[in-house]
């Protein structure tokens, strides 16, 4: 009698090869997020002071006007009225 081959299916190594290939796209992946996760952050690192400096102002908000120590009102306190 004659013996026959086990086809990959049978055997159990489509489902091995399946699985091994699924888990290195998810680490790929993973690297991948990795990478770009610490590429942003070294970049928004490098760039915020540029940012704050270039960044758009409005024209009539300044501090000075908070600052500003302003008289107090003058208050009638004559009888009469």
């Amino acid at each position: 009698m004659r013996k026959l081959t086990q086809t990959l299916t049978k055997s159990g190594l489509l489902a091995v090869l399946l699985q091994r290939q699924r888990s290195e796209v998810i680490r790929l992946a993973e690297r991948r997020a990795h990478r770009k996760h610490i590429r942003a952050s070294l970049w928004n690192t490098l760039t915020w002071p540029y940012r704050a400096l270039t960044a758009p102002r409005l024209v009539d908000v300044s501090a000075e006007r908070f600052c500003r120590n302003h008289p107090a009102p003058d208050l009638n306190l004559s009888p009469g009225q």
